[in-house]
């Protein structure tokens, strides 16, 4: 291997944004497999323990906050006012150009050292700064003209670029500037009214819901899309709280209940400025000329099965001609680590390519995607492997008459739905 496990590991949970909890949770996994067996890989051959590591620098606490974050950039877009209309808060919201604010865990240890500051622009889309200790861990921004959707990681001056088809692209400036979906999500749902309070000396009126995980279009917005974060947190009770006087929000609080990966956590959205000027530097306008690639996605190749091939095809290449088990990202990332540490004790470690690892990780994401469309993707890759050619290995429902199938040998046909019965009843 070029590097070490754990670097490796570490680099593919943290592509596309905040999404540095895919470390701990496939070191987790292999601790239960390896225990605490040393490892020593990389030109640098400097042995760790996985207990530690699982334990070092971004503890499961804030694992669940980058999880949480990466949730709330799906309608992070809210904009809003309060006072006694709800009415006038939308409309209020509706109008708003521009918005600033701060993501912070409160209350989880290590957690409150992640903090990630968003700028929101109707013209310019999103831009998502996450610091680790007051330093930068990670910048993630689209180059709305270009197309493309980077993600920039400081720590060792390499980045990853995913291709926008045209109507992800428009979907991803429209919504950026389109600040409605989170507070009427709120008025959408069964919400209760929490009367006036006090924050920070502003006097304040909220809401609150324990309904917005019902409310996809929310919760699985563009930007969300792309973060292919391995499922969404525990339950939310969410708590909207606007300032009586000029009727744009203070604060958004989001607690979310434990569950069997991550601890409680409460995500708090703060420090909001309202219809700012930005100024020239606000935006990257382009990749820094000093960072190399570490990957690159098209999510047309996605969308059409091809970059979903390569994934699954360098995976049957380092696993002996098997495929994922199952096609989420945690499940497909914990594999590939636990595949390279056995090769690794057998002294046949693989030279890991970071692009298909990447690029199989957003595989497995697109699966997820396609199950929130609702279009009925099923996986079997429990039993079929590369050498049963004419078995169905994936599929999906492209309308109501037909389905695209990727079989065992990787190749990918349309098919009838008549078709499809017959194909998975062999």
């Amino acid at each position: 291997m070029n590097e070490n496990l754990e670097s490796r590991l570490e680099d593919l949970g943290r592509t596309l944004g905040t999404d540095d909890s895919m470390a701990p949770r496939v070191m987790d996994r292999i601790e239960k497999t390896f225990g605490d067996q040393p490892i020593e890989t990389g030109t640098v051959r400097r042995e760790f323990s996985i207990r530690r590591l699982v334990m070092n620098r971004i503890g499961k606490c804030a694992a669940a906050a980058v999880i949480a974050i990466g949730v709330i950039l799906a309608y992070g877009t809210l904009r809003g006012a309060g006072g006694v209309s709800w009415a006038q808060v939308l409309e209020q919201v509706t109008a708003s150009g521009t918005v600033t604010y701060t993501i912070q865990a409160i209350g989880a240890e290590q957690a409150e050292d992640l903090r990630t500051e968003v700028i929101q622009s109707s013209a310019h889309g999103t831009r998502m700064d996450t610091y680790l200790k007051g330093n930068l861990a990670g910048q993630a921004f689209t180059l709305l003209d270009e197309g493309v959707f980077v993600t920039l990681m400081p720590w060792n001056q390499q980045y990853t670029a995913v291709k926008l088809t045209d109507a992800l692209r428009e979907e991803i400036r429209l919504s950026s500037g389109d600040p409605t979906r989170m507070v009427d999500a709120f008025l959408q749902s069964d919400y209760t009214e929490l009367g006036r309070s006090e924050i920070n000396g502003i006097v304040v009126e909220g809401l609150e819901s324990r309904e917005l995980m019902l409310a996809p279009a929310v919760f699985a917005g563009p930007i969300a899309s792309l973060s292919s974060a391995p499922g969404h947190p525990g339950a939310v009770t969410a708590q909207l709280w606007v300032d009586v006087a000029t009727g744009w929000p203070v604060e958004l609080t989001l607690d979310i209940a434990g569950t069997e990966d991550n601890t409680p956590v409460q995500i708090v959205l703060s420090s909001f400025a309202w219809d700012v000027e930005l100024g020239p530097d606000a935006f990257p306008t382009a990749i820094p000329s000093d960072y190399s690639a570490l990957a690159t996605v098209d999510v047309a190749g996605l969308e059409s099965g091809e970059e979903i091939v390569e994934g699954l095809a360098y995976f049957a290449e380092i696993s002996g001609g098997t495929y994922p088990t199952q096609m989420t990202v945690r499940d497909v990332v914990g594999e590939l680590g636990a595949i390279a540490q056995t090769l690794d004790t057998q002294g046949a470690a693989p030279e890991m390519d970071d692009n298909l690892m990447i690029k199989l990780k957003y595989a497995a994401a697109q699966v997820g995607q396609l199950e929130d469309q609702g279009k009925e993707p099923k996986y079997y890759g429990q039993t079929v492997t590369a050498s049963d050619a004419d078995k169905v290995l994936l599929r999906w429902k492209l309308n109501d008459t037909q389905y695209r199938v990727i079989f065992g040998n990787l190749r990918i046909e349309d098919v009838t739905s008549a078709r499809l019965t017959e194909l998975e009843t062999q």
